[in-house]
């Protein structure tokens, strides 16, 4: 006799927690907690139990989880796909400062030839010739032009 109600008194107590409700909050430090009763503010969200069942695909008949093979692949899938974005931020940046360097050189080139008194430039035969006054405006021309494609009117 005493068995059977100690046996009915423990499937009482499974019973009674089985149907117990779990909260969920969060402190003010912003540690979550879990336990059977809310916190005293009254500030908890309570939880759906869920009966533990095996995963299933999309089809319902083999285990959606993963294996360790398909995980590594997974894992190094994403490094290569890291790399590849730093390679194209790498490039991406190297262009910009190769185009901010030629636009330098270019903005440096017109300051010199038009804060220069006599401009000179080499002829075919290696010899140096100095420009007059219309080449060498026709050179600030030129100049100004290839700051205006180098600098992107910046």
């Amino acid at each position: 006799m005493h068995k059977e109600l100690l046996l009915l008194i423990l499937l009482a107590l499974a019973a009674a927690s089985w149907g117990a409700s779990f909260y969920k909050w969060v402190d003010e430090k912003g540690v979550t907690h879990f336990s059977e009763l809310p916190p005293p503010g009254g500030r908890a969200q309570e939880v759906q139990k869920q009966v533990n069942s095996p995963a299933t695909s999309d089809a319902g008949t083999t285990p959606a989880t993963k294996n360790w093979q398909e995980k590594e692949t997974e894992f190094r899938r994403r490094q290569i796909d890291r790399a590849e974005a730093a390679r194209k931020q790498e490039e991406k940046e190297s262009a910009a400062k190769h185009f901010q360097d030629r636009c330098m050189v270019a903005r440096r080139s017109l300051r010199d030839i038009e804060n220069a008194s006599a401009v000179s430039t080499t002829n075919d035969k290696g010899e140096r010739v100095y420009l007059d006054d219309q080449a060498r405006a026709a050179e600030i021309q030129r100049r100004k032009k290839e700051i205006e494609a180098n600098c992107d009117g910046r």
